[in-house]
Order: structure tokens, then C-alpha cells, then sequence
């Protein structure tokens, strides 16, 4: 359920969304973040699900609100939770992470 979750957000990561539809994001990474400080498989299968479905559609009309990458907020909880999940962030590590180790 990891790895699903992994690729879901690494994913969203590379959306272009309405403003409407980010705002619609921020409830289901919350969510996402919950399940997985919680240790719960099901909560976090959930919310990957409605993260899956709130993504872009294929067809826009014509005169719609127009498609833009993640917020910064969106962009920062996707990022954490892809690095919670033991992904690689899309942002670039500082001098001062390059240095350190995990435990």
C-alpha cells in the first residue's frame, strides 16, 4: 500500500490542476499524513484512492479555469509525504541534509 501511495503522490507531484481541484487536494494529503503517522493500512488506502480520483481529468472545456502546477503548500505536503513514504522529494537537498545520515 506504500509503494501505491509513493506513486500517487510522486505523481501529483507533476500535475497541472484547476486552482479549485488543488484546494480539493489539501483535505485527502492531510488524510494521507494522518494514516501513515497512525500506522493505518486502511485509512491510507483510502485516501491514496481519493487522491487517485481528484486528479486531472483528460478532457477540459473550453473557457475553463486554467490548469496550473501545485501550489507551494500542496508542493511541501506532497513532498514530505513522499518522503515519509521512503521516495526521493522533488526538491533539492541542502548542503547541511547532504552531510547527515538517517537513523
Amino acid at each position: 500500500m506504500r509503494a501505491k501511495a509513493l506513486g500517487a503522490a510522486s505523481d501529483a507531484l507533476e500535475w497541472r490542476l484547476t486552482s479549485e481541484r488543488w484546494e480539493k487536494i489539501q483535505p485527502v494529503l492531510a488524510a494521507m499524513a494522518a494514516a501513515l503517522e497512525t500506522g493505518d493500512p486502511d485509512a491510507l488506502k483510502a485516501a491514496t484512492a481519493e487522491l487517485e480520483l481528484v486528479g486531472p481529468v483528460r478532457i477540459v472545456r473550453i473557457g475553463a479555469s486554467p490548469v496550473v502546477p501545485p501550489p507551494p503548500q500542496v508542493r511541501d505536503r506532497l513532498n514530505q509525504l513522499v518522503y515519509t513514504l521512503g521516495g526521493t522529494t522533488a526538491r533539492e537537498p541542502d548542503e547541511s541534509e547532504l552531510g547527515s545520515s538517517s537513523s
